[in-house]
């Protein structure tokens, strides 16, 4: 029996194993591709900010440090500091995630999340609320939204 005989009954199903195993790699590229391009819509970590502004002695100097550079805020002209007061105003850029569905949920969650001491006391489709209790004082966090996809962040001590 010649070599060519031996090996054709076999090669619909070596054919068949390299077209699955080429669908298989087209699928995960894909995936791949798929899960780059939705990443521009998610909003950086904001955790490292907030952190900043919470923990800041005085409102007044963050404007000038890019630790307490919000994500999405354009410009320290969103920003207004006083000596108790961090008040900023931006857009939200992002997209509903698949597991939270607007910009103001997902912050309140953000800020929820980026705290070890928090108390959320108010959960409105419009405003949150939060005391934050750090080691030296008590912070006021509030979220809010001021149009569409408008979000406004309002720390007070």
């Amino acid at each position: 029996m010649s070599f060519a005989r031996r090996v054709s009954p076999l090669l619909p199903s070596l054919l068949s194993s390299i077209a699955l195993a080429c669908g298989a790699a087209l699928l995960l590229t894909n995936a791949a591709d798929a899960a780059q391009t939705a990443e521009p819509n998610q909003p950086a970590d904001i955790c490292a900010a907030l952190t900043h502004i919470v923990d800041a002695s005085d409102f007044r100097q963050l404007p000038n440090e890019s630790a307490a550079h919000l994500p999405g805020v354009s410009a320290t002209d969103d920003c207004r500091a006083s000596p108790h007061t961090y008040d900023c105003h931006w857009r939200a850029h992002w997209q509903a995630d698949g597991v939270i569905n607007d910009p103001l949920e997902e912050l309140g969650a953000d800020i929820a999340a980026c705290f070890p001491r928090v108390v959320h006391d108010v959960n409105t489709p419009v405003r949150q609320h939060f005391v934050v209790t750090t080691d030296a004082r008590r912070v006021n966090v509030t979220a809010s939204v001021q149009g569409p996809n408008e979000l406004r962040l309002r720390v007070t001590r």
